[in-house]
């Protein structure tokens, strides 16, 4: 499977240098990079999800903790997710508004965050519209995937409220009070398809 992968990733590195060394223009070399890198992440994702379904995923056997993230004003809320999480060998942080939870998503890719919607400084609607325009500037290729928390019932939502989900940025709902099961399932059904494999990036600074 590796070399298979391996081989994949030695020919479109090879075919973008083929393609910087035939262009002329620096902006266009950038753009080049740019998509060697975005298309290099994907399939390192897909590596990562091949070795999940084949009993290669180290996380699930102790080797590597996973990281998440829990951005709610409500302290009940924070609680009893972390304490469900941190139980089942994961690295909690948490954030009790927006503002701080796209702070620290700027500084780490967790694996998952959820993201309560209706909260003081900054909603979550806000700040996950403010953290996909700094990532589509500052660290592309990379997206944190997000899960919205709400108190709406997300199984009724009319196609025009999944909407304003979808275009806020946010990739799954689920609706509170918190169903930790359905929680852990969307780690598992999300995080391996859209996460970086490393669970920390350098910041960078502007």
């Amino acid at each position: 499977m590796f070399p298979r992968f391996l081989e994949k990733l030695d020919l479109l590195k090879l075919n973008a240098q083929e393609m910087m060394d035939e262009e002329r223009d620096p902006a266009q070399q950038d753009i080049i990079a740019q998509q060697f890198a975005e298309v290099s992440l994907i399939m390192l994702r897909q590596l990562r999800y091949h070795c999940m379904n084949s009993g290669l995923d180290g996380w699930r056997q102790g080797k590597s903790r996973r990281k998440v993230l829990i951005v709610d004003d409500s302290v009940v809320t924070r609680k009893l997710v972390a304490r469900a999480f941190e139980k089942a060998n994961f690295i909690v942080d948490t954030a009790q508004n927006g503002e701080e939870g796209v702070s620290m998503m700027k500084d780490s890719i967790y694996d998952i965050a959820f993201m309560d919607i209706d909260m003081p400084v900054m909603n979550g609607f806000d700040a996950t519209k403010a953290l996909r325009e700094w990532e589509n500037s500052t660290r592309p290729g990379a997206r944190q995937p997000i899960c919205a928390l709400t108190a709406a019932y997300v199984d009724d939502f009319e196609i025009s409220e999944l909407m304003k989900f979808k275009e806020a940025g946010l990739d799954v709902m689920e609706s509170k009070p918190c169903n930790i099961p359905r929680l852990f399932k969307v780690v598992d059904d999300v995080s391996p398809m859209f996460s970086d494999l490393s669970i920390s990036v350098t910041k960078q600074q502007s």
